[in-house]
């Protein structure tokens, strides 16, 4: 899965390719390139296409390709090339999932902890895990790439650890 972030431009790079699979250098920005937001219609790019060279191809999409969470499907079409199919996907694949902020603090002195790894499950026993981050300076879960939990509606597991640290788990939380 290849993650885009909402509401900015984003860069893509790909290779195209003739029937018989070999390269196609030389077609600059030439190429078709039509986006399908969350399983909409396809609609003509708006972005910037340029050539890198060899075959190697880059995009870069406007903040509005980006604006709606959910998968993104990228369909590049020209005469002198077989057509790609690529996905990506702006911040969740599923578009009914819900931002979720989670702070995790010192029961004692009630200050937030940095560094936490924080997982929730859909189960008691933590095995379904679903999301995975840190907590940053501030106690606040985050994923790799600094967003908070994406999650489906519904009530999750959530499990904490840092060595010094002991937490009551599960912390069941609701999602809605």
């Amino acid at each position: 899965m290849y993650l885009w972030t909402r509401n900015q431009q984003n860069l893509i790079t790909f290779v195209l390719v003739d029937v018989a699979f070999t390269e196609v250098p030389g077609l600059g920005g030439t190429y078709t390139l039509a986006i399908s937001k969350n399983g909409g219609a396809f609609a003509p790019s708006a972005g910037v296409k340029a050539e890198i060279g060899n075959g190697w191809y880059s995009y870069l999409t406007t903040a509005a390709e980006a604006d709606t969470v959910g998968a993104v499907s990228v369909m590049i079409t020209d005469a002198l090339i077989k057509q790609q199919n690529l996905e990506y996907v702006v911040e969740s694949r599923n578009s009914n999932s819900l931002e979720f902020t989670y702070t995790v603090t010192d029961v004692g002195t009630g200050l937030p902890i940095e560094g936490v790894q924080v997982w929730f499950s859909t189960d008691v026993g933590g095995i379904n895990r679903v999301w995975y981050g840190v907590t940053d300076t501030f106690g606040v879960a985050r994923d790799f790439h600094s967003l908070l939990p994406r999650l489906d509606p519904g009530t999750y597991a959530v499990f904490r650890e840092k060595g010094g640290y002991l937490f009551a788990d599960p912390d069941l939380e609701v999602v809605s």
